[in-house]
């Protein structure tokens, strides 16, 4: 149903009891600028809004703890540090003596 701005202020009552049953529209020179529920129908519909916020932040560290970062090889950083094979010399800034 259908109520004009000026007509809910003067039937608001009814127009309380009308939206127990179904959601009452009300407009403005017939252009619908509200809707009345009943407080049932908003907490079922609240509820089935998903509210939580994730901050571009907390997505970034999200991402970057699903998907390690690797080195250029492709591989994992603590399995590249292991598989340093004997034709590979070693460096000199990152080796340990």
């Amino acid at each position: 149903m259908s109520i004009s701005i000026a007509q809910s202020r003067q039937q608001l009552s009814s127009l309380i009891a009308l939206a127990q049953q179904q959601p009452q529209f009300i407009t403005n020179r017939n252009k619908p600028v509200a809707v009345l529920v009943s407080a049932d129908y908003f907490a079922r519909n609240q509820a089935g809004v998903h509210t939580e916020t994730q901050s571009l932040f907390d997505r970034v560290i999200g991402l970057r703890e699903k998907f390690a970062p690797q080195d250029d090889t492709g591989l994992d950083a603590a399995a590249s540090a292991s598989r340093q094979t004997a034709w590979q010399r070693g460096n000199a800034f990152s080796d340990t003596v």
